[in-house]
């Protein structure tokens, strides 16, 4: 690897990342979300994902975040009395307790959904139909990389 290429790499990792947190902050804060973190609004996202197949419960939930349990419940405390989420036993099994989203939950789950749909059309306007697949085949690889150090918990690679 060139210093150039180490240079623009670095760059983009540190503040591509950065900038994109800082659209969703302010684009959510456009939509009407006032009192929701960005963090907050990834919980949210992830209950809402693991809803749809009966598998929201706090340790699926962790996992899909990379998060400790016990952060998980700080934030899911947080959010119950913000009005978003909700706890309840599951139905078949007593002993299991589900994360929800409530209406509110939904609401602001919808407005993080359109987020991201705008932020996709708007990487469709700036990048050509072939840079797209050349770019979503390299983001795939990089996910890849980065979801099996996030499992390992090593950056030694």
């Amino acid at each position: 690897m060139t210093d150039l290429q180490l240079e623009r790499l670095n760059y983009f990792f540190v503040h591509t990342f950065n900038n994109i947190f800082l659209w969703e902050e302010r684009a959510l804060a456009e939509a009407g979300v006032k009192n929701l973190s960005t963090k907050e609004m990834h919980v949210i996202a992830a209950v809402s994902s693991l809803g749809t197949t009966k598998q929201n419960t706090m340790s699926q939930i962790a996992g899909t975040l990379h998060i400790s349990v016990g952060a998980l419940t700080t934030a899911v405390n947080t959010l119950i009395r913000k009005g978003y989420l909700a706890r309840a036993k599951d139905d078949k099994d007593r002993r299991r307790v589900l994360v929800y989203l409530t209406d509110s939950g939904r609401e602001m789950n919808g407005k993080h959904d359109a987020f991201h749909a705008l932020m996709i059309e708007n990487v469709q306007k700036v990048i050509g139909e072939s840079d797209l697949e050349t770019l979503t085949a390299s983001l795939g690889q990089l996910s890849a990389f980065f979801e099996s150090l996030a499992k390992e918990g090593t950056g030694d690679k």
